[in-house]
């Protein structure tokens, strides 16, 4: 979900890659005025300062992955070629106009990406206004409260562009839905069995209804690579996770 603190994060990157921008630009254009690389609030202190900010980002937004690596050679180069403060006969500790030239033109870069990526669209299939007509209630009829609240805190990080989230909460609602369904078709209990246990048994089970086999062996195949600590979600892969979910539902209603 958009949150306040998000909001403030990304408005404060674009603040501070603008003040590259225009530190650079009077280096640039005159009337020239030196700007230092180094020190508290000048251009390399802002860039590493947002550098974290811009590798999570990234791992949201692939498109941003070049912004980054970007931003981050550019603190290296300066970083070797800069001094901390000016010393007499040694190297200069402003930017040269050949560095803020290219640091103009990177910088606008860096903004115009981050804008572009934040006004696309970030629902590829599913949107708020059609969100009732994918998931009727006739389709959620047969599942509890906590299943039905998951799935809507799934739909909300849909609709904000949180992928990753939206997925790990649907794997959530739909690890309540297979285990209420191995219940019925084993008449055992389901509560100390592992989601891999749980999907393997059904596989196996000559009771389980064989138009479900196609939805479980992807949603385990999903949520093993959910399992990996670096995984992070596209805003498709979630959706379809999310669409998956949706025909198990219909699946599951036929046999109920």
């Amino acid at each position: 979900m958009v949150t306040p603190r998000a909001v403030s994060n990304l408005m404060a990157l674009i603040v501070d890659l603008s003040y590259v921008y225009e530190r650079c630009r009077v280096v640039v254009n005159p009337p020239i005025q030196p700007t230092q690389v180094k020190g508290d609030n000048f251009i390399l202190d802002v860039l590493r300062r947002q550098l974290p900010l811009l590798e999570r980002l990234s791992n949201t937004y692939s498109n941003l992955g070049k912004v980054y690596s970007s931003v981050k050679d550019t603190i290296v180069y300066l970083d070797r070629k800069y001094p901390e403060k000016y010393v007499f006969l040694g190297p200069p500790a402003n930017i040269d106009r050949r560095d803020a030239t290219k640091l103009l033109k990177d910088s606008k870069l860096w903004i115009d990406a981050i804008i572009n990526e934040y006004s696309k669209p970030r629902t590829v299939l599913i949107r708020q206004e059609n969100i009732n007509e994918i998931f009727t209630e006739e389709l959620l009829s047969n599942l509890d409260e906590l299943t039905r609240n998951d799935l809507a805190d799934t739909f909300k990080c849909i609709f904000n562009a949180v992928p990753t989230p939206a997925a790990m909460i649907c794997f959530r609602a739909t690890e309540s839905i297979i285990r209420k369904y191995y219940t019925k078709v084993t008449g055992e209990s389901a509560s100390r069995k592992s989601w891999k246990t749980l999907l393997n048994e059904l596989e196996q089970n000559q009771r389980t209804n064989r138009a479900l086999i196609g939805y479980l062996d992807y949603l385990r195949e999903k949520r093993n690579e959910a399992e990996h600590p670096d995984k992070r979600f596209t805003q498709e892969e979630s959706e379809r996770v999310l669409l998956h979910v949706k025909g198990l539902l219909e699946e599951l209603n036929k046999i109920v």
